[in-house]
C-alpha cells in the first residue's frame, strides 16, 4: 500500500488535523511519529486528544470531496448500490454514477478513494496501539484509550474487506485475496491478507477491545464503549455465519438501552444522544458541515440542489410490506405530490414515496449525528441469528417480536418458521435500517442478486431504467467487488488488484 502518513497534532481542542486530498502534499507531508513522541505521547490528556481526533474523522471532510463526508458518505455509497433507494431523477448528478454501479468499478472515482480514507483512519489509530502502553498515567486511561483504538482498527478493516474483497462464503477456507491488515507502522507495500486471515485479526482485535474496555463509562456516544466492541463483534459473526457468536455478542450489546419513543423516532436520526444509539457522531454546533453532510443528501429540510432537486425514495415494494400501523410508515410519503409532503424548500421538487427519516438540525444547518450502529440492528442480529440455528426459531420470535412490536403496537408474534422467518426478519431489517447503508452489503453476504424493481416514470417508488442502468446483477460477479484506487496499485506492486 501506499506510504500512508500519519495526521495525528494534537490542538488544544484535541481534534485531528487531516489533509482534504491524496495530493502531492498529501505525499510529502513529514510523518508525525517524528513529532507524536513529543506532541502526543508524552501524556494522558494528549492520548485523549489523539483518540478524540480519530472519532472526528469519522465525519470531517475527505480529499475535498463534496462526497466524502466522513464515513457516513461512505454508507451513501453503499445504499446508493442496492435495491430501497429510489433515484426520482438525474437532475443533480451526486452519487448517480455509484447508483449506475459505475463509480465502484473504476478504480479512479472518487467513490473507492475510500480504501484510502480508512487506511488513514488505521495509520492514526496504530499510532494510538504501539504507544499507548509507554504513556506515564492511569491505567484505566490507557486501557479505555487503546480499547477504543482496537475497537476502531477492527471496523476499519471490517468495512474494507466487505467492499474490496469477495464474500466471507461460511464453510469454505475462504483463502481469496481479502485487504492488508496494518498492524504497524510501515511505509512498505504490504500484500493482501487472505479473506480468512483478515476475519481472523479483526475477532482478535475485537476480543482484546472487549476485555480492555470493560468498566468504561463514555463521555458521549461518539466513544465507543464495551457495548459497541459487542456490536461490531456481532455484525462480523454474523457476516462469517456465525450464528451462535453473532446472537450472543448481540444481546450482550444490547444490554442497558431502551427503544426510542414515537417522538424521538420523528427527530430524524440526528442526535447522539437517541436512546437506541450504540454508537453516534457527536458533531458540536461550532463544527459546520457544509454540504458533505450525510444530511445533505438524506435528509428532507436541508437547503442542499441534491435534495431540492433529487429527493431519494423508497422501493415501493418494500413499502408496501409495512402495516399501515407500523410507525416507520410515516418516514415514507407515497402521495407526496399531491399532499404537499414532505416539507421541501420553495423551489423544491417532490417526488411519491421519498423520504423525512432523516433530517438536518436546520434548513441552513447540515449537522446532524450520524447513528453508526442502532441498538434496533442487535434485535434483528439476534433474532436472524437465532432463527438460523436449529431448536431456536421460538427464541428469534420473541426477540423479533420486541423490535416489530414497538414499531407497529399491532405486530403479533410471528408464526412463520424456517425460510420464512428468516425472511420476515430480513425484511424488518430492510425497512429499519434504509438508508443507513446496510442494504448492499447485505445481498453480498447473503450471497443474492440485485434486482431492482422498475418502472416507466419517477415518483413511483419504483427505479427508472433510464436513470438506474444497472438493474440487476446476478450474485458472486466480480461486480461485487469494489476497486482499489489506481494510485494504491501504482505505488504498491506487491498489492494485487481486483479483476477488471
Amino acid at each position: 500500500m501506499k506510504k500512508i502518513k500519519l495526521y495525528i497534532l494534537a490542538l488544544a481542542a484535541g481534534l485531528l488535523l487531516v489533509p482534504q486530498s491524496c495530493s502531492k502534499e498529501f505525499l510529502e507531508t513529514a510523518p508525525t511519529d517524528q513529532l507524536s513522541g513529543n506532541l502526543v505521547f508524552s501524556s494522558i490528556p494528549g492520548a485523549w486528544g489523539a483518540l478524540n481526533g480519530v472519532h472526528r474523522s469519522m465525519y470531517i471532510q475527505y480529499n475535498s470531496s463534496q462526497a466524502h463526508g466522513g464515513m457516513a458518505g461512505m454508507y451513501l455509497y453503499i445504499d446508493m448500490l442496492g435495491t430501497d433507494v429510489i433515484f426520482n431523477t438525474t437532475a443533480n448528478g451526486w452519487f448517480r454514477s455509484a447508483y449506475q454501479w459505475v463509480d465502484h468499478r473504476n478504480d479512479r472515482s472518487n467513490m473507492v478513494l475510500y480504501w484510502t480514507n480508512i487506511y488513514r483512519l488505521v495509520s492514526n489509530i496504530n499510532q494510538i496501539i504501539t504507544q499507548i502502553d509507554d504513556v506515564a498515567g492511569a491505567e484505566s486511561d490507557k486501557r479505555a484509550i487503546k480499547g477504543q483504538a482496537l475497537a476502531y482498527r477492527a471496523w476499519a478493516h471490517f468495512m474494507l474487506v466487505q467492499l474490496y474483497a469477495e464474500r466471507y462464503a461460511p464453510g469454505t477456507a475462504n483463502s481469496q485475496p481479502g485487504v492488508p491488515y496494518m498492524e504497524s507502522i510501515t511505509f512498505d507495500g504490504q500484500v493482501r491478507n487472505s479473506v480468512a486471515d483478515v476475519y481472523s485479526k479483526i475477532n482478535a482485535d475485537l476480543t482484546e477491545a472487549i476485555t480492555l474496555l470493560d468498566g468504561y463509562n463514555r463521555a458521549n456516544k461518539s466513544h465507543l464503549n464495551k457495548s459497541v466492541a459487542l456490536a461490531i463483534q456481532a455484525q462480523v459473526a454474523l457476516v462469517q455465519g456465525n450464528w451462535a457468536q453473532a446472537a450472543t455478542s448481540a444481546n450482550a450489546a444490547r444490554q442497558g438501552y431502551s427503544f426510542m419513543t414515537a417522538d424521538q423516532h420523528l427527530e430524524g436520526y440526528n442526535k447522539q444522544n437517541n436512546p437506541e444509539n450504540l454508537w453516534a457522531s457527536y458533531v458540536q454546533e461550532d463544527q459546520t458541515m457544509y454540504f458533505y453532510s450525510f444530511y445533505a443528501y438524506m435528509s428532507h429540510n436541508f437547503n442542499s440542489t441534491a435534495i431540492r432537486q433529487s429527493p431519494k425514495s423508497i422501493n415501493k415494494e418494500l413499502y408496501d410490506m409495512i402495516s399501515t400501523t407500523d410507525i416507520r410508515k410515516g418516514f415514507w410519503y407515497p402521495n407526496a405530490v399531491a399532499d404537499k409532503q414532505p416539507f421541501v424548500q420553495s423551489n423544491g421538487v417532490r417526488f411519491n414515496y421519498m423520504n423525512s427519516k432523516f433530517q438536518s438540525v436546520a434548513t441552513s444547518d447540515s449537522r446532524g449525528d450520524f447513528p453508526w450502529i442502532r441498538v434496533a440492528e442487535m434485535y434483528l442480529i439476534e433474532a436472524e441469528a437465532l432463527a438460523r440455528q436449529a431448536g431456536k426459531e421460538d427464541q428469534a420470535r420473541e426477540v423479533l417480536f420486541l423490535l416489530a412490536n414497538n414499531r407497529d403496537p399491532q405486530y403479533t408474534l410471528s408464526t412463520n418458521s424456517g425460510q420464512d422467518l428468516i425472511d420476515e426478519i430480513l425484511v424488518q431489517r430492510r425497512v429499519e435500517l434504509w438508508g443507513e447503508g446496510r442494504n448492499w452489503t447485505d445481498l453480498k453476504r447473503l450471497n443474492l442478486p440485485l434486482e431492482r424493481p422498475t418502472g416507466p416514470n419517477a415518483g413511483q417508488g419504483l427505479h427508472v431504467e433510464s436513470y438506474a442502468i444497472k438493474i440487476s446483477e446476478p450474485a458472486g460477479t466480480k461486480n461485487w467487488l469494489w476497486m482499489i484506487p489506481k494510485a494504491e496499485t501504482d505505488t504498491n506492486k506487491e498489492l494485487e488488484q481486483n479483476p477488471v
